[in-house]
Formats: structure tokens, sequence, C-alpha cells
């Protein structure tokens, strides 16, 4: 599949879901489809502001109106846009993604999902989005696989807690793994309660009573195994109730050259102690995907202030990053790297735009794709 067959099939999509839901049912100027094809340059473009935007795209363009202006793309934004179409859209195109990935793989995998979050930039006017005193911020939660593919996110005040914002990513069936600054010994209860798994790193203070020693033979330690035990630690301070967790410490050469220890804590029994220390190391996939969406997509300067249009941003950056994933899983060009597809994309969508010389309605540029 072409990348520009990607695109309109993406366009063909928002327009199925726009008509089933009646989105422009009031709107006069400007439809949802329109409004979804410009957020998409937006983040593929290497304009950050959206005034930039509209500046560039109303120099390209014969005719006056077929661009909004900055005012109307923000009131667009702030309330006249659904956030539940660009939800929709995320689900439709993550699943065209799993799919593919489905058919590479072929054969059964973990079910493993990694967790991080990551701050964002907010301006002293979004007063919703709470940091610290005089600075205001946000915190983007994420909910990732292995292979760097978005599942769910969540997105709260900069001031939020890691270990608050855990409990809504849990499903039963997965194992999960995270950083120690979700560390919480009754939240790990719970997720064993769930029928789910976890792995994360331990405090480097950790206070704990070995239980069990469990034997680490010589092919282990040839990988870097140092302890494998069964432990005990206080869940509560206040009731003094325990709680036990397998404990796993190993070695590895970072990419400096230097050596680490590490300590990890998980409830997976079944597994040998090296595995679950390469399970913990693909935690450091989801650092990838956050590099990569604040250096080539649009994340970090928001063209609404509002936590309307911030999601909205947000759902079309990571739409964006989906089909990406998705040129690059079709083998759409011989090309390896994605940040060029971007690229592509950004170019592709500026011809669509161009070759509408009156204002944009969405059954002209689904002629283009013939």
């Amino acid at each position: 599949m072409k990348v520009n067959e990607i695109l309109f099939m993406t366009l063909k999509k928002v327009n199925t879901i726009a008509q089933k839901n009646k989105y422009n049912r009031y709107i006069k100027k400007h439809s949802l489809e329109k409004m979804f094809l410009l957020l998409l340059h937006h983040q593929f473009t290497g304009l950050d502001y959206g005034r930039s935007m509209v500046l560039q795209l109303q120099g390209l363009m014969a005719q006056r109106g077929i661009i909004p202006s900055q005012s109307e793309l923000s009131k667009k934004l702030s309330y006249r846009l659904p956030v539940e179409a660009w939800e929709a859209m995320f689900r439709n195109i993550l699943q065209e993604v799993k799919q593919i990935q489905n058919k590479k793989v072929r054969k059964a995998v973990e079910k493993i999902l990694i967790i991080d979050s990551s701050h964002l930039t907010a301006t002293p006017t979004m007063s919703w989005a709470k940091h610290r005193k005089g600075k205001n911020g946000l915190k983007l939660h994420m909910v990732s696989d292995s292979d760097t593919i978005p599942q769910a996110f969540l997105l709260k005040n900069g001031n939020s807690s890691d270990k608050k914002s855990l409990q809504w990513a849990i499903q039963g069936g997965y194992t999960y793994i995270f950083d120690r600054g979700y560390n919480d010994y009754s939240m790990f209860c719970w997720i064993e309660e769930q029928g789910a798994s976890f792995v994360t790193r331990a405090w480097s203070n950790i206070q704990y009573r070995i239980v069990k020693r469990r034997k680490v033979g010589h092919h282990q330690k040839n990988k870097g195994i140092v302890l494998d035990a069964e432990i005990e630690v206080i869940r509560s301070r206040k009731t003094g109730e325990r709680a036990q967790f397998r404990m796993i410490v190993f070695e590895f050469i970072d990419a400096n050259g230097e050596q680490q220890t590490f300590t990890v804590l998980t409830n997976r029994r079944d597994l040998r102690a090296d595995d679950i220390a390469t399970l913990y190391r693909n935690r450091w996939n989801i650092e990838v995907f956050f590099y990569w969406i604040k250096t080539y997509l649009k994340v970090e300067h928001w063209m609404s202030r509002s936590p309307n249009g911030v999601l909205i941003q947000v759902y079309t950056a990571l739409i964006s990053y989906l089909l990406v994933l998705l040129a690059q899983f079709n083998n759409a060009l011989p090309i390896t790297i994605k940040r060029d597809y971007v690229y592509i994309y950004s170019g592709l969508i500026i011809e669509i735009i161009q070759r509408c010389i009156k204002p944009i309605h969405f059954n002209e540029i689904l002629q283009l794709s013939g």
C-alpha cells in the first residue's frame, strides 16, 4: 500500500465517522474532515505554531476563505470540534496497525505493555493545567507495547502522581512494565488481584526481608543475574500488613560502557530471572517513542489553550505517528527511517489542499484518490 493510498483510506474513514455521528450537521464552513486534514498537516509540517501554518497555507491558496483564520482555528479546537471523533480515528488506525503487526509476527507473543509518563509544556493562560506554584504543565501518561505502538493515554495536570495514575491502565492477562516512579506495594497487590502481572524497578533504599533464595545457576550468572529471591516488604505501615514479591538483581553494561546494577520487583514466578531482566530492559522503548513525537511531531506548542483543543492535538499527533508506522509496516517506500515519512506525508497533504481551488469539500478529496 502506497503512502497516498494510506492517507486517502484514512480520510475516507474520517468521512465515515463524521457521517455516522452527524458531526457536520451544524457546521456551515470548514467541515470536520477538512479540519482533520489541516491538523494532520500541522503535525507533519516543520511549523510549530498554528498561526504559522495558517499563513503558509493561505499563501498557497488563490482564494480567500479556503483556510480558516487563526481565530477560527482556535474556536474550532476549543469547543466546536468533538474529541470523540479524534478518539474514534485513533482507535480505528490503531486496529489497522495491530492487524499488520499480527500478520508479521505470526506467532503468539507475550502480552507486554509498557507504562510511562512525560511532561509537556503549558502556557501561563492554561490555568487548568497545574504543575507547581507559578508554573503550569501537563503530564502525558502513555501505555505502549514493546514495539512502541501506543495503545492508550491519559492527559493530566503536571503535578499528578504517577502512583495514582496507574490503575486506569491495568487489564487482566497483561504484564505491565514501569519504572520506580510508580512504586506502590498496595497497588502491586491490586494488580495481581486483577489477574495482571508487573515488572518494575525497586527503590534503591528498599527495606525487605528475604523469605527464600532461588538458585542462580552458572548460565544465569553469565547473563548478569546476581540475586533471585522471594522477599517480604511492609505493604502498609499503619496496619503492619506485609506482601511478598519476587526480587531480581542483575548487572549489565550500559551504552556508555559503564556497569549498572538494577533491582527489579515482579509477581511473575513462571519466568527465568534473565527473562525478567530482558522484560524490564524493554521499558526503554517507550522513551524512544516520547523522544520521537516530541522531536518530529507537535506536542510542545499548543494551537488552543483549552482542554478540548489540547486533547485533539495530542490525538492528532498519535494518529500521525500511527500513520508513519502504517506506511513503514506496509513497505510503502524503500525507507527504513521513520522521520522520512513525515516529510512525505506533509508534501502529499499540501498537494491535496492545493488541488482544491475552491473551499474544500470532502467529496472532491475522495475524487482525487481515484
